[in-house]
């Protein structure tokens, strides 16, 4: 990046200003975010029954009823905004283009190891007491003394994005079957009706652990983006922070500049 620091300035402001989420993207995140959390408030609650607080807060008269009908009341709107989702996704250009730049490639597999391993520091320390200096001097990439680079999405957020329809999939159907017992216990044994209860338990303790610990630090609270990134309000990154977090997406939108930029070099001059 260190020689592009000139020209980008031109064809690229540090203050341009591009959509990194449109309204509707926006407004489908805010649903989810919304319902996701109605959903920990009214369900973990369910898993910690005994406790103290959770048992002041839901212990009397109707509030677990009320609880109940709270949550479900949050699925289904959980139900809508994915299925709205899948819809914008297959229907529209930019959702489809989202869904391609959101796939796993074989550089996702290498980002992830030149990150962890620079973050680790391993092969950093073998190569300062001298250990394998021919390996690494034939194969610069296991030094992992560099960063990777990443385009529009990285593989931490591809891996957010799959998690979160995996793990929302397996909600919806054990939350069904939980919701209905009657049908689940004509289709399924027992034992397995409470294997769906303990699965979406325990789903949405790894939910809630995955979105408050991960999702929190790397969109809102890393180096570069605290005290919160705003793009989930306007949908607005920056020139420079396009550069900063999504460098090789950068570049490819000074290119496409440049290439315009010598065309109509090319056209002035005839």
């Amino acid at each position: 990046m260190s020689g592009m620091t000139q020209e980008p300035s031109v064809l690229i402001p540090d203050d341009e200003v591009f959509v990194r989420m449109t309204g509707a993207e926006r407004w489908q995140h805010a649903i989810l975010a919304l319902s996701f959390i109605a959903l920990m408030l009214t369900g973990l609650p369910s898993l910690a029954g005994e406790a103290g607080l959770i048992r002041l807060v839901f212990g009397r008269g109707g509030a677990n009823a009320v609880r109940g009908i709270l949550h479900r009341g949050a699925a289904l709107a959980l139900v809508a905004d994915l299925a709205w989702h899948f819809l914008y996704t297959l229907l529209t250009a930019r959702g489809r283009r989202n869904l391609k730049d959101k796939a796993f490639r074989r550089q996702d597999a290498r980002d992830a190891l030149a990150f962890f391993g620079s973050n680790l520091g391993f092969a950093s320390f073998l190569r300062r007491r001298g250990f394998f200096p021919r390996f690494f001097e034939r194969r610069p990439f296991w030094r992992l003394d560099r960063r990777p680079e990443f385009g529009r999405y990285s593989f931490i957020q591809k891996f957010e994005y799959w998690s979160l329809v995996g793990g929302s999939a397996v909600m919806i159907a054990t939350g069904f079957f939980i919701w209905a017992p009657g049908l689940s216990l004509r289709l399924f044994p027992l034992w397995l009706h409470q294997v769906f209860v303990v699965i979406h338990g325990y789903e949405a303790v790894l939910a809630f652990a995955a979105v408050f610990v991960w999702h929190m630090y790397t969109a809102h609270l890393a180096p570069g983006l605290f005290p919160m990134s705003r793009v989930w309000l306007d949908g607005r990154i920056s020139g420079a922070d396009l550069r900063r977090f999504h460098p090789l997406e950068y570049r490819r939108v000074l290119e496409e500049r440049e290439r315009e930029s010598q065309k109509k070099s090319m056209m002035i001059r005839e």
